[in-house]
């Protein structure tokens, strides 16, 4: 146990911890905070404050949508916290923190600009730690060298002795004998001597443009901890086996992996190890990975594990203006912690697991996480609220502690406080905070897995879609009035269809029908068969539900 004076002292915090004076002075100093709303239904009040403050600076700067932002600032947060701590639930062994996260958004969404925002702290780290990394692993190579050199001179020696042992004259294999001796007890002692600069591993925090096989070798060759934040999802999703998925659930776990390949190369394994995993994938590509492995997804728990976000781009309403002050007080805030926290990690390896903090819930939180878990789970019965999202309320509750353990450590722990026990409590309304956000996330698994939901939001965009196809036709505005023949506000269904490209609308033929019907039961379309004279065949065709007007009569 170390001494309490090296543990609070600022002016000579532990060399292995990195922690600079100005980083824990300067986080008692907050700027002034962000009037910016942004639009939508995400809980974003219920974010902490610096997350909070960095995720409306990077909406209002780039005019993305916000959910885009929350899951940049909950990477950077997850891999910067991973490997620091564990959460204990009140039952069984305290668990991870690690975060698996994927949105689904249009290519033009601007998630690489929100990403921008907030990895150039972890990508400064990565350049620090290679360098030094480059630095050990001269030193290492070096010690190598100059011990090959003296085994090899050893070893040589140890020859020549043997040699005369049995070739020379009795005196003087006498003398070969006790010189061998010798030479055999200084070998034995420097193979057993430990190296002085032991074998280096490289400490990189984030990957990018990385096959998922090459992130596992990584995580074995390097250090076990890391980030995967890349615009490359359909790469990693389409190219999946079941085994491979199951990996990857093991991962979010924190277990060790095991990988069998052809060659020794290609095999590995990969111990106590932590990943966070933050993908994006365009809509029309992950509507078609669900139609193909959904239900494969589902049932293994990959997709339960991750925190799942399909928010609509915002467009026609990122206008752009130079004028405009784009504040990055908050964000700069946000990477500095970040960084601390990293550049808090022990350098050697053998220390990651003794050093982790356990967190865990006050005795008011733990009673709210068990009530929240217990009544979502008593939902998931047939015929409950939840029957249709069971495999992610089986993780729910399990992301709630990670994000009330991510948030409480990320905002609120001190870094010169380490044995603090008070600074490993988490609160009540830190829970509740991460309550109201997976509720939302949960939300968005039923959008895409729940059957009602996802036909009735297949629904609305196929009416969108509609009323684009008719605004174009009438000068750019959706008709308020139907012309004679209502020609204005209505076309064949087979037309439309071919504009609906999400939700698997454009190729599965039975889902727009339901879609349709969905419409139609509302009264917010009509279908009916139009025959065509020349042709002799009749099409079936789509009107759009308009309000009458009422006219004054004027005799």
């Amino acid at each position: 146990m170390q001494d309490e004076s090296e543990l609070t002292s600022l002016e000579d915090p532990p060399p292995e911890r990195h922690v600079s004076l100005s980083a824990i002075q300067d986080w008692g100093r907050k700027p002034p905070f962000p009037e910016y709303e942004p639009l939508g239904d995400f809980p974003w009040r219920a974010l902490p404050e610096t997350i909070r403050g960095a995720v409306l600076e990077i909406c209002e700067n780039d005019k993305l949508a916000l959910p885009l932002a929350v899951q940049a600032t909950f990477a950077a947060v997850s891999i910067a916290c991973q490997d620091q701590i564990l959460v204990d639930r009140g039952f069984g062994e305290p668990t991870v923190c690690s975060l698996f996260m994927l949105a689904v958004a249009d290519s033009g969404a601007r998630k690489t600009r929100a990403d921008r925002a907030v990895t150039p702290a972890i990508e400064a780290h990565d350049q620090g730690q290679a360098t030094a990394y480059e630095q050990a692993k001269a030193a290492y190579e070096n010690e190598q060298k100059v011990r090959r050199m003296k085994e090899g001179a050893l070893e040589r020696t140890y020859a020549s002795l043997t040699r005369k042992v049995y070739t020379a004259g009795e005196e003087k294999a006498v003398d070969a004998a006790e010189s061998l001796e010798k030479v055999e007890r200084l070998l034995n002692e420097l193979r057993s001597q430990p190296l002085t600069w032991p074998k280096p591993r490289l400490r990189r925090s984030l990957y990018s443009s990385i096959s998922m096989r090459e992130l596992e070798r990584s995580l074995c060759e390097n250090w076990p901890s890391a980030g995967l934040v890349s615009s490359e999802a359909a790469d990693i999703l389409n190219a999946r086996g079941e085994s491979d998925m199951a990996r990857l659930d093991r991962l979010w776990d924190g277990l060790g992996i095991d990988v069998v390949g052809r060659t020794a190369r290609e095999s590995f394994s990969v111990s106590d190890p932590r990943l966070t995993i933050s993908l994006m994938i365009q809509p029309t590509v992950f509507d078609r990975f669900i139609e193909r492995k959904g239900e494969q997804a589902k049932g293994i728990g990959f997709i339960p594990r991750t925190l799942i976000a399909r928010p609509e781009t915002p467009y026609g309403q990122r206008q752009a203006d130079s004028a405009a002050s784009r504040s990055t007080v908050w964000t700069d805030r946000f990477n500095r912690r970040v960084l601390d926290l990293l550049d808090r990690g022990y350098a050697d390896i053998g220390l990651r697991a003794e050093s982790r903090k356990v967190l865990y819930f006050s005795p008011t939180a733990q009673q709210l996480w068990e009530a929240d878990h217990n009544g979502k789970e008593a939902q998931t019965v047939d015929g409950g609220r939840y029957v249709h999202e069971r495999e992610f309320v089986n993780r729910y509750s399990e992301h709630v502690a990670r994000l009330a353990a991510l948030f409480h450590f990320f905002e609120t722990y001190q870094l010169a406080d380490d044995d603090r026990s008070d600074r490993l409590e988490i609160p009540e309304p830190t829970v509740k905070a991460a309550i109201e956000i997976c509720e939302w996330y949960l939300n968005e698994f039923g959008r895409i897995f729940n059957p009602d939901m996802a036909i009735e939001e297949a629904a609305q965009y196929a009416l969108k879609k509609l009323k684009e196809r008719l605004a174009s036709k009438n000068g750019g505005q959706v008709p308020e009035v139907a012309t004679l023949g209502n020609q204005n506000i209505e076309m064949p269904e087979n037309e439309l269809r071919l504009f609906c490209s999400r939700y698997g609308l454009k190729t599965d033929s039975a889902k727009f029908k339901m879609a349709l019907d969905w419409l139609e039961e509302r009264r917010l379309v009509l279908r009916y068969p139009k025959h065509n004279a020349a042709t002799r065949r009749s099409t079936d065709i789509i009107q759009l539900v308009i309000k009458m007007r009422h006219w004054r009569d004027t005799r």
